[in-house]
């Protein structure tokens, strides 16, 4: 399900935004890389010292990242041997959303950012920590207050791939009303 996923939101991200692309990406219609290799992955969880969620674990084994998805809105997935912990990359995100409450706090310290990470729309995935016994995963934006979880990578991707086909949708309806 996860490749059927990558495959809708690259057409229409690349339909939103065929600038953004490659031929390559563009002729093939999917802005997916190819996938991580069992070695990589292992040397993340390594590098992490932590064992991946197993729905994390497939997207990788589908696609190791992804293009920019959109640029005003999304950044890409970003590639198995650069995910991090959000304290080593963004360690001010922590300390700017204190006043969030230790669970908030908590929950931030035990992120891995996994997608847009050198950019304002984030998503990531939180190792269980506290009261959370399980992986917890946010769509987090800085231009946003608060977070939006949902419940695994899958529901991830397809409210992303009903956000693109809406924003497809609006760009083809305000260009029939301009014909």
């Amino acid at each position: 399900m996860i490749h059927n996923y990558l495959k809708e939101i690259s057409k229409s991200t690349i339909a939103l935004n065929v600038e953004n692309y490659t031929a390559v990406e563009i002729e093939q219609q999917y802005i997916g890389k190819p996938p991580a290799t069992d070695e990589a992955i292992e040397g993340a969880e390594k590098r992490l010292d932590i064992k991946l969620p197993m729905d994390v674990v497939a997207f990788y084994k589908t696609s190791n990242g992804t293009s920019e998805i959109l640029k005003q809105t999304f950044g890409d997935f970003t590639a198995i041997e650069q995910i991090d912990w959000l304290k080593n990359i963004q360690p001010d995100t922590i300390e700017n959303y204190t006043e969030m409450g230790n669970e908030y706090v908590e929950n931030l310290k035990h992120s891995i950012v996994i997608s847009g990470l050198n950019h304002p729309h984030q998503v990531f995935i939180i190792a269980p920590n506290g009261k959370n016994t399980n992986w917890q995963y946010w769509e987090f934006a800085h231009y946003i207050p608060g977070e939006n979880s949902f419940k695994g990578i899958e529901k991830y991707l397809e409210r992303l791939d009903d956000f693109l086909k809406d924003q497809l949708k609006n760009k083809n309806e305000t260009q029939n009303k301009l014909i």
